[in-house]
């Protein structure tokens, strides 16, 4: 996925929430930049270039992208190939 269209399927989330409940990591850790929807934030961070920050590195880095978090989106939204994209931009330099 380019840039262009993660920032675009990122830019679709309405924030509901319904990822939250079935993502592993957020569930273990229970911190928002570990669950899909602070992880679609962070990896908006990423692709404006503020990947600089610890904890944007660390959120992307720790998806499991076992897709649970698609199967619940009711915007269908993409976000493993977004956080891939993300993580392509970090260290590519993008």
């Amino acid at each position: 996925m380019r840039p262009e269209e993660a920032r675009a399927e990122a830019g679709r989330c309405a924030r509901c929430g319904f990822c939250e409940a079935v993502c592993p990591t957020y569930n273990a850790v229970r911190a928002r930049h570990y669950g899909p929807r602070g992880r679609l934030a962070m990896a908006l961070m990423a692709l404006d270039g503020m990947a600089h920050d610890r904890y944007v590195v660390e959120s992307l880095a720790t998806c499991l992208r076992c897709r649970a978090c698609e199967l619940v989106c009711p915007a269908s939204i993409r976000i493993v190939d977004v956080i891939a994209a993300a993580r392509s931009a970090i260290y590519e330099g993008a």
